[in-house]
C-alpha cells in the first residue's frame, strides 16, 4: 500500500489528539469524577476547557472554506465544486431524495438516543460527568466514522465514502447532543454552535445540491480523489483490496 496522503496524515493526527482527550476524560471519570462537573466549578478546569475548546474548534473550522479540511466537508463551498458538464438534473434530484431518506433515519436514531440520555439526566439516573464522558466519546467517534468504520454509512446512509457523505457536517451537533438538555452555558454553547454548523450545511445543500452529488461534482468521484481517507475504512474500499 502507498504511504498515507497528506490529508490522511492530518486526520490521523487529529484522531490521535481526540483519542488523548477522550482518555484523559475517561481517566477523570474513573478517578476524579468531580473534575467533569462543569456546573460546579472546582478543580479540573483545565480538562473541561480542553474538551470544550476541542469540540467547539472542530465545529467552527468547518465554517471556514480555507480550512484545508477534506472535500467531504468543503464540497459545500464554491471552491469545492468542479461541475460536470451536462449532468442529469433528474438523477440529481433522485439522488438527493435517496440521501435525504438516509439522513432522516440518522436524525431519528441520534435524537432518540440523546433525548433518552436527557430524560435519564432529568430523572437523576445520569449526572453531568456521565454526559461529559458521552460528549468526549462522540468527539472521538466522529473521526472513527471518518477513518475506520461508520455505522451510519454502513447501515443507514449507504453512501460510498465520507467524501460523498450527505451528513458530513452533522458531526458537529451530534458531538454535543449528549449535553443538549443541560441548562448551562458550557453545554448550550456547544450544542447551538453545532446546530449553527448543521443549519449552514443544510441551507447550502438546498441551494446548491449539485455540489453534493458525484454525478454533478467531479471532485466527489473516486478517480479524482487525492485524499484516500477510505484507505483504513471497513468495509474495505475497493481501491485498497
Amino acid at each position: 500500500m502507498s504511504p498515507p496522503t497528506p490529508m490522511a496524515r492530518r486526520y490521523l493526527r487529529d484522531f490521535a489528539f481526540r483519542l488523548a482527550v477522550f482518555l484523559l476524560v475517561a481517566w477523570a471519570y474513573c478517578f476524579r469524577t468531580q473534575w467533569l462537573d462543569f456546573t460546579a466549578g472546582g478543580p479540573g478546569g483545565w480538562l473541561r476547557a480542553l474538551l470544550w475548546l476541542g469540540v467547539i474548534s472542530s465545529m467552527l473550522v468547518q465554517l471556514n472554506p480555507n480550512s484545508g479540511l477534506t472535500t467531504g466537508c468543503l464540497k459545500q463551498y464554491p471552491s469545492g465544486f468542479d461541475p460536470l458538464p451536462n449532468y442529469d438534473a433528474v438523477k440529481l434530484r433522485a439522488a438527493l431524495r435517496q440521501q435525504d431518506r438516509g439522513a432522516i433515519k440518522v436524525a431519528v436514531v441520534w435524537l432518540a438516543l440523546n433525548l433518552t440520555f436527557g430524560l435519564l439526566y432529568r430523572r437523576g439516573v445520569l449526572d453531568i460527568p456521565d454526559l461529559a464522558l458521552l460528549c468526549a466519546l462522540a468527539f472521538l467517534c466522529d473521526l472513527v466514522c471518518v477513518l475506520f468504520f461508520c455505522p451510519f454509512q454502513t447501515f443507514l446512509m449507504k453512501n460510498r465514502c465520507c467524501v460523498n457523505c450527505r451528513i458530513f457536517a452533522w458531526g458537529s451537533w451530534m458531538m454535543a447532543a449528549p449535553l443538549m438538555c443541560v441548562p448551562h452555558w458550557y453545554a448550550q454553547s456547544l450544542f447551538w454552535t453545532g446546530v449553527l454548523v448543521l443549519a449552514v450545511w443544510e441551507v447550502r445543500l438546498r441551494r446548491h445540491p449539485e455540489r453534493f452529488w458525484f454525478g454533478s461534482n467531479r471532485r466527489l468521484q473516486c478517480g479524482q480523489c487525492t485524499e484516500q481517507l477510505c484507505r483504513y475504512k471497513f468495509p474495505r474500499s475497493p481501491r485498497f483490496r
